[in-house]
């Protein structure tokens, strides 16, 4: 990713020192912690990474203490509802908990100029259930209506939530789409203010999901009621998604890809309901057969745990 010239997104002070030791300078690594002791964010400054403030107590607390010799980026709940947009993405932008709520945004501005914080950027949490490139047009309006009262502000961060498809009829946004959206609006900005923003994205799993695949062994085949089952020597422990998001991952039997289809549930080896998947089609499945659990780069590994003390998986880098 460095050689890449991407920067990182960090959510805790050990992931900031991780991608120093992985050799990315400080001023490429933007820490947003939420919900976490304001000592963490001490030693972020100390390390040099760039902070981006998600509440009142945080900009007060950087105000207080560093009396604007700290640059941040605001992370800003926009509040919104879209009706054109689909399925759960139209409230997610109010159910969404991260983020100074709008309503705020006056008592974000006192704070601001009283302590003279320089804000360098605008930063929105984004998810990967918005599908609708216009979706991310409209909360680069909001972020541009706020940056024209706050000089400082270079930088515009529409978070992650670009997604890569996980099945072939998959919808996910349309980069090419998503950028002729949001050019008109910027290209409209600097010329009504004379400045020129940088667009950021967190586009993480986008990058890695793919380029991972979690190998699983069948250990037993069994049958309850109707139901063919595939137990297998990994489960939630190795893989919390499907558990956790209900996410869809495809699964290939690369014991007998040209094998007859069957349909099966495939189980992990957990003492709980630890489904990978429920009636998949599948070439036969037989025991002793290696399944590969596809699009797993991106909270696999880094969400795995040692439940019911199961270690951790083997990670090959190729």
């Amino acid at each position: 990713m460095k050689k890449l010239d991407l920067g990182l997104d960090a959510v805790s002070i050990h992931e900031v020192r991780i991608g120093l030791e992985a050799g990315f300078a400080a001023s490429d690594i933007i820490f947003t912690p939420n919900g976490v002791p304001f000592d963490e964010l001490e030693q972020a400054i100390e390390l040099g990474a760039r902070l981006n403030i998600e509440n009142l107590s945080y900009l007060e607390k950087l105000g207080e203490a560093y009396r604007g010799d700290v640059p941040c980026t605001l992370r800003v709940h926009p509040g919104l509802v879209l009706a054109e947009a689909s399925n759960d993405a139209s409230d997610w932008y109010q159910r969404s908990r991260f983020g100074i709520d709008r309503k705020q945004l006056k008592e974000a501005h006192r704070i601001i100029e009283l302590y003279d914080i320089r804000v360098e950027g605008l930063h929105i949490h984004s998810s990967s259930v918005i599908l609708d490139e216009t979706v991310f047009a409209a909360t680069a309006e909001v972020l541009l209506d706020l940056a024209r009262d706050l000089p400082d502000v270079r930088i515009l961060d529409l978070g992650g939530g670009i997604r890569p498809p996980y099945r072939d009829d998959d919808d996910h946004p349309d980069l090419d789409a998503l950028a002729a959206c949001l050019q008109a609006p910027l290209q409209r900005f600097e010329l009504q203010t004379g400045r020129k923003l940088q667009l950021w994205f967190e586009p993480g799993r986008y990058l890695v999901a793919e380029c991972g695949v979690l190998l699983t062994r069948v250990s037993v085949m069994k049958e309850v009621d109707s139901r063919t089952i595939a137990g297998v020597d990994t489960g939630f422990h190795q893989l919390i998604r499907p558990k956790l998001y209900d996410a869809f991952h495809e699964i290939l039997n690369i014991s007998n890809p040209q094998g007859p289809h069957q349909v099966i549930d495939i189980s992990g080896c957990l003492c709980e309901e630890d489904d990978l998947a429920r009636q998949r089609s599948l070439p036969e499945v037989r025991e002793g057969h290696l399944l590969a659990i596809l699009n797993a780069g991106a909270y696999g590994y880094s969400m795995a745990s040692t439940y019911n003390s199961r270690p951790l998986p083997t990670e090959v880098m190729v």
